[in-house]
This record gives structure tokens, C-alpha cells and sequence, in this order.
């Protein structure tokens, strides 16, 4: 009996220091160059579970009294800035819909082209009207939209800036960048309360989507700031890889070749955002005003993109979210790649989510103040 239990202890003593060494070699993900070590980060998109695996072998070894607790709770300790940059920690935090008076609200949303492209094979119908009723309810002063759709034929799609400008947003900005559609165009957009006064744009470059930076310098009550929207590459899954994904997730059967693809779509992702990641930083360092920057990163908070984009910025949802803060609805729970962050001269007072199934992101939206 003694010597089994030897054995089991062995194993899981092996089973822990091959799970810590996974961990601290996820953690080594924000200062490596994502194009260079994409197979580091791929790894690191599992980085809350890995937490979660190394918490236990620690509690486990603290209840049968072995000192090799020590081995998860060094790695925890000295990886305490990428656990504290995937989870929210303010539990109790409730959101409240009335703005408090002299502070700035901002949405940013992925709509998925308000899901208009799905409106023939729905009967005619889409989602769009009620994710115009969900921005109106909170009544936001900035709205950053990717993957922002605008008609082009006003038989088949609705015009979508005038609607926004009828909610009370008289000043916006907006850079198509994807025209191959027949009937409209897809881009980005930042509408605004207040006055414009400037605006730039960078084209990453990649002619196959829509992936830009966009920036306006608003007026917010006498001091000028800069509001950034950026949409980084996506890594394109399509209906095929997601069903691989689905059949990996519950253990059915996925081919060889599905896989390769997605390792592949992975590794494409990652080499175009560390470059695309480089570029929003140096925007970001030579902005003459106070930066608010939101988007569609299409990456996790434990990856080098983040960690670039981010600077010294504060994020929002680290500041009053909770939780692990998904803003991918599907795949995995884990999947937080929408972000907003801002300068330190802010306060930042509140954070959501727009929990809502109408695209396939949820939308985010932060009250800051100077």
C-alpha cells in the first residue's frame, strides 16, 4: 500500500512540474514576438486554465502537508502580472445605466455588420433595429464600431449613419475598408456627441478584411482628446473550422487536415499582429492629447498584443470588471479580445458588457472622467 502511494505521489508530482512548466513558458508570451513564437502563444490561449490547474496542484499539496506546494505557489507569485491581467477582480461592482454628470461614456462594439448579411436567409429580418434600441438605451458619448456595415444599394440595406446621427451623435468618422460586398461596404467608424476636430487613419495593409486604425481628436468639453478604434487581424475561421472546433471540444472526430488549418489561421494571426500591435503602440506614444483607445484585438489579455497596445494604459474591465470578462461569444469562455483602454489621466468609474446575441462579439462600454 506504501509503495503505491509512493508511485501515485511520484506521478503526480511529475504531472505538476510539467503543467508548471507549461504555465511559466505561457508566461513568457507578452516579451515574445507572437510572428516569431506563435506555438508559445497558441499554448497561451489555454493560459486561465493553466491558472486554474497550477491553484490546484497547490491546494492539493497543502492538504496532504507537502512542502512541494512551494513549486505552484513560486510560479503563481512570479507570474502575478499575467493573472492579473486576465481576471477581473471587483465581485461586487454593479453597473448603473444613469451617466453621473461631467463624465464620458464609451461603447465599442464589433456588430458584425449588424448582422445584415443574414437577413435573406432569416426571411428578411435581422438583428439590427435591436442593437440600435441597445445603443440608444445607454446613451453612450463615443461609439467605436468595427466591422461596421453601411449600404450602398437602399433597396436591399438601410442606410446606418443617419439612424446614428438621428440618436444624437452629429459628428462621426468613417473609413471603409472592405467594398467587395455587391450591395455595401464594411469599415470602421467612431461617432461622437461632441465636436471633431481631427482625424487620421492606417491602413494595416491586408486588402482581405478590414483591419485599420482610426482616430479622432474630440473636444470633450473644452479639453481635446484622442479616441482610437483599431480592428487587428482576425485569424478567419470559417462554418469548417468551427465545427472542427466543436468536434476537438466534445471529443468527437476532427481531421488531420482541419487542424493543420487551424494551426495554420492561428499562426497567420499572430505574425500580422505583432506587427499590427508595433504600429498602434507608436501611434498611441506620439498622440499629443490624453489617449482612449478601443477595439477588436482578436487576441487574449495574456499575449504579446495586449501587452504592446496596452503600454501603461489602464483596461477598463481590470478597473471595475469581474471575472474572466468574454467578449467572443463563441469557441470558449475564456475569450476576452475586446478592449478599452485610457490614459491614467482618466478615472475610470464603470465597465460593461452588452451581453446580447446579436453579433457574435459582445459590446463594452466604460464611464471615465479627468
Amino acid at each position: 500500500m506504501a509503495f503505491s502511494n509512493k508511485i501515485i505521489s511520484r506521478l503526480f508530482l511529475a504531472g505538476n512540474i510539467l503543467v508548471v512548466f507549461i504555465y511559466l513558458l505561457t508566461c513568457l508570451v507578452p516579451y515574445l514576438n507572437a510572428g516569431k513564437f506563435w506555438f508559445i502563444s497558441i499554448i497561451g490561449l489555454a493560459f486561465p486554465l493553466l491558472v486554474c490547474a497550477v491553484a490546484i496542484f497547490l491546494a492539493a499539496w497543502l492538504i496532504v502537508g507537502s512542502r512541494w506546494y512551494l513549486l505552484s505557489l513560486i510560479a503563481l507569485v512570479i507570474s502575478f502580472q499575467q493573472v492579473a491581467v486576465a481576471f477581473g477582480w471587483h465581485p461586487f461592482q454593479t453597473f448603473t445605466n444613469a451617466k453621473a454628470r461631467g463624465n464620458l461614456r464609451v461603447l465599442s462594439w464589433n456588430v458584425s455588420s449588424w448582422d445584415e448579411l443574414n437577413k435573406e436567409k432569416k426571411g428578411g429580418t435581422s438583428y439590427r433595429p435591436l442593437m440600435f434600441a441597445e445603443i440608444k438605451k445607454y446613451d453612450a458619448d463615443i461609439l467605436c464600431f468595427q466591422e461596421f456595415l453601411e449600404s450602398r444599394n437602399l433597396a436591399k440595406y438601410d442606410a446606418t449613419i443617419p439612424e446614428l446621427q438621428k440618436m444624437g451623435y452629429p459628428y462621426h468618422y468613417y473609413i471603409p475598408g472592405y467594398s467587395e460586398l455587391k450591395y455595401s461596404e464594411m469599415g470602421m467608424v467612431i461617432f461622437s456627441k461632441y465636436p471633431i476636430t481631427n482625424t487620421g487613419v492606417y491602413d494595416f495593409g491586408d486588402g482581405e478584411s478590414v483591419q485599420q486604425l482610426i482616430y479622432t481628436d474630440i473636444d470633450f468639453k473644452g479639453k481635446p482628446i484622442r479616441v482610437f478604434s483599431i480592428h487587428l487581424q482576425s485569424v478567419r475561421f470559417g462554418e469548417r473550422e468551427y465545427q472542427s472546433l466543436d468536434q476537438i471540444k466534445h471529443s468527437e472526430k476532427s481531421g488531420l487536415k482541419d487542424s493543420k488549418t487551424i494551426v495554420s489561421k492561428l499562426k497567420r494571426g499572430y505574425h500580422f499582429r505583432s506587427i499590427q500591435s508595433d504600429i498602434v503602440h507608436d501611434f498611441v506614444q506620439k498622440s499629443p492629447y490624453p489617449v482612449i483607445l478601443c477595439g477588436d484585438f482578436n487576441d487574449v489579455p495574456n499575449s504579446y498584443t495586449y501587452f504592446t497596445v496596452k503600454g501603461n494604459m489602464q483596461d477598463a474591465f481590470l478597473q471595475k470588471g469581474a471575472g474572466l470578462g468574454r467578449t467572443f461569444r463563441f469557441i470558449s469562455p475564456t475569450l476576452r479580445i475586446d478592449y478599452i483602454f485610457a490614459d491614467k489621466k482618466f478615472d475610470i468609474h464603470q465597465y460593461h458588457r452588452l451581453t446580447v446575441p446579436y453579433s457574435d462579439h459582445y459590446g463594452i462600454m466604460a464611464d471615465m472622467s479627468f
